[in-house]
């Protein structure tokens, strides 16, 4: 308990520094907002996203233990990629694919775009990439170390399954009015092989003993 009540406190004590600065931005100053906007329009930004409920995005990654997280993470990149602006005429390198294969890494890309997003056009970010990315795979590190006390294991794939739903939540304030988020065809078939993939594994590790 002395463990997870150390791991909530420093990331209290992230949030509260994070918010802090936030707030001390001063965009009183026209030139300095016109500054800013400058800045984030170089960094790059993102017209397009992947619009999903968050209580379905939740419902479906806590379903099939993370594993939805890839089929939203292509959805997203697919979206950022034929959306993404930037001044200095740069480009996302890597495809869809090979960015949700390597989700670990693009994880904090995707967060540092929806963050400038959301700064130019007046809305809340996400707090910073090097928070959300790290939660997502020392979440799932966390879950899966079996030395862990069973609470910090619990806490980790807590963290790693909904880290995604808090993006989200983000990115479904962009917009004035949201667009239409019904279930999707493909979001259920990618749900049906997650099942499917997560029976075989069962199967095989029991088979081999680990289980």
């Amino acid at each position: 308990m002395e463990k997870i009540g150390s791991i909530l406190l420093g990331l209290g004590i992230l949030y509260v520094l994070y918010t802090l600065a936030i707030k001390g931005w001063d965009y009183t100053s026209q030139v300095k907002r016109d500054e800013e906007k400058a800045r984030l329009k170089q960094a790059g930004l993102s017209t397009r996203f992947y619009f999903i409920s968050t209580g379905r995005l939740s419902l479906f990654n806590l379903l099939s233990c993370g594993l939805f997280a890839l089929y939203w993470a292509y959805k997203q990149w697919q979206a950022v990629q034929s959306g993404y602006k930037s001044t200095r005429g740069n480009k996302l390198r890597f495809g869809p694919i090979l960015r949700t294969v390597f989700i670990f890494f693009s994880f904090y890309q995707l967060t540092a775009i929806i963050n400038r997003t959301c700064l130019y056009m007046h809305k809340k970010p996400a707090l910073p990439p090097v928070f959300w990315g790290t939660v997502l795979w020392g979440g799932l590190a966390a879950a899966c170390c079996p030395v862990l006390p069973a609470p910090v294991r619990i806490l980790g794939g807590v963290f790693f399954i909904f880290a995604p739903t808090m993006l989200q939540r983000r990115i479904n304030a962009l917009p004035k009015e949201l667009p239409p988020t019904h279930v999707k065809v493909p979001e259920i078939i990618w749900l049906v092989l997650c099942w499917l993939f997560l029976a075989a594994a069962w199967r095989v590790l029991t088979y081999q003993g680990i289980l």
